[in-house]
């Protein structure tokens, strides 16, 4: 009977997968109402919510958790507050944003329209105006500190008490590498009022190789000293299981088919005019592969005699007539198939997770990498490609082996617990 049933060991904390809504929020529109949209969480950059607004009402009402990014550390970086950012309500019209723009009583009052806007759009929880810091000693860091704190005052005055904060760490890799600045970083963030902490670490990301890989697992299991959930942002592929698998993170974020990588090294610099325009390349994602690849170089593998049934979707609950599907919903293909691995690991105890990663996940793949250079391909650019992801997916496996026994059996980061916003649950109630 089940009121007799004992579980021996605690039920393993689910990872958390977070989708940026980004450039294809339509894409995500579609698999919301085909009932094909495999992420509970969504977040919202500011500077596109005029446009989103109708899908973000969509996934409230659907009962999905709504995040703001304020776009804040875009918006004050002089390399990129002209950009797309600068639709953000809170852009400054004369340029980018000033630590007096963050200041109690400042005429610009970034933070107080921060609350207003997440209290009348009914998000679930905003991330706390943050900035890119070039090194724990930035002077950005203390204005962000006491930012984070006035905006929780100001959600509490504008009738947004139910409605979360949480703290995006946006840093060098140089500065997630220093064990000093590491030391100064997780003192400076553990009193302040936020939820879960997101790192945003600019040079890693989907195609990190195996020391860089190595490097980030065992610099983000530091800020497991905050006794808060730790979310890793702009990372994905098999670079994000690894993370999760290790425990260095419970949630992961990337954007659909994109932001599986995050880079800044150019924020501060002025903005380099660029010749020409043009939509963005479709992609499509090749999971054997671990990698995005255009749609050139995938008609090229898959005419490959048996690069079809090496490399093309063998998941019949994704793509049940294979790379025909695959190709008419590359979207969805993307995201099942990023989220498939994650819900995986969620049903598999933390002690277990590594393990896991490497037999079902990381193994494969480098079985196929290998498998996939033998491929008879015309396209030396393509021949070249695969040998690289070979070499790359080959290194993976005895790095994160080694890493696996030096780390021992480390507490996983929590898992960050899905936030209900009460006004939008009486919304969706009364519908």
């Amino acid at each position: 009977m089940p009121e007799n049933v004992v579980y021996l060991h605690p039920q393993p904390e689910p990872i958390a997968h977070y989708l940026r809504l980004g450039a294809f929020h339509r894409q995500a529109e579609k698999l919301l109402a085909a009932g094909r949209l495999p992420v509970e969480r969504v977040m919202v950059e500011a500077s596109a919510f005029a446009h989103q607004k109708d899908v973000a009402g969509q996934l409230v009402d659907a009962g999905r958790e709504l995040i703001l990014d304020t776009n804040v550390a875009e918006l004050s970086a002089v390399g990129r507050y002209g950009g797309a950012a600068k639709s953000a309500p809170w852009a400054h019209p004369e340029g980018p944003l000033q630590p007096e723009h963050f200041a109690r009583g400042s005429n610009h009052d970034v933070i107080g329209m921060i609350a207003r806007f997440a209290v009348e759009h009914k998000f679930h929880a905003v991330q706390a105006p943050a900035h890119l810091l070039e090194s724990s000693a930035d002077a950005w860091f203390g204005i962000d500190r006491q930012a984070c704190d006035d905006l929780r005052s100001a959600l509490d005055a504008a009738g947004g008490n139910a409605i979360a904060i949480d703290y995006s760490l946006t840093l060098k890799y140089g500065s997630l590498r220093d064990p000093a600045q590491r030391r100064v970083l997780i003192a400076g963030l553990k009193d302040l009022p936020f939820d879960n902490l997101w790192l945003r670490v600019s040079g890693f990301g989907a195609d990190a190789e195996a020391p860089m890989l190595r490097r980030f697992i065992a610099a983000a299991v530091d800020f497991q000293q905050l006794d808060r959930p730790i979310v890793a942002d702009g990372v994905g592929g098999l670079a994000a299981v690894a993370v999760a698998a290790f425990g260095a993170a419970g949630g992961i974020s990337h954007g659909l088919g994109e932001k599986e990588r995050f880079a800044a090294g150019d924020w501060n610099k002025p903005p380099v005019p660029r010749a020409g325009g043009g939509g963005r390349e479709k992609r499509l994602l090749m999971p054997g592969l671990d990698r995005l690849l255009s749609v050139k170089q995938v008609e090229l593998l898959m005419a490959a005699d048996g690069g079809r049934r090496l490399l093309g979707c063998q998941d019949r609950t994704c793509c049940p007539n294979g790379h025909n599907d695959t190709l008419k919903d590359p979207k969805g293909h993307y995201l099942r198939q990023r989220a498939k691995p994650l819900e995986r690991l969620s049903r598999v105890p933390e002690a277990r997770r590594i393990d896991d990663f490497l037999r079902h996940d990381l193994d494969p793949a480098a079985r196929i990498a290998e498998t996939a250079t033998k491929l008879n391909l015309a396209d030396a650019e393509t021949t070249e490609m695969l040998r690289r992801t070979n070499e790359r997916l080959g290194r993976l496996g005895p790095v994160l082996r080694d890493l696996h026994v030096t780390m021992g059996d480390r507490p996983h980061a929590h898992s960050p617990k899905r936030r209900v916003n009460l006004m939008a649950d009486a919304r969706t109630a009364r519908r």
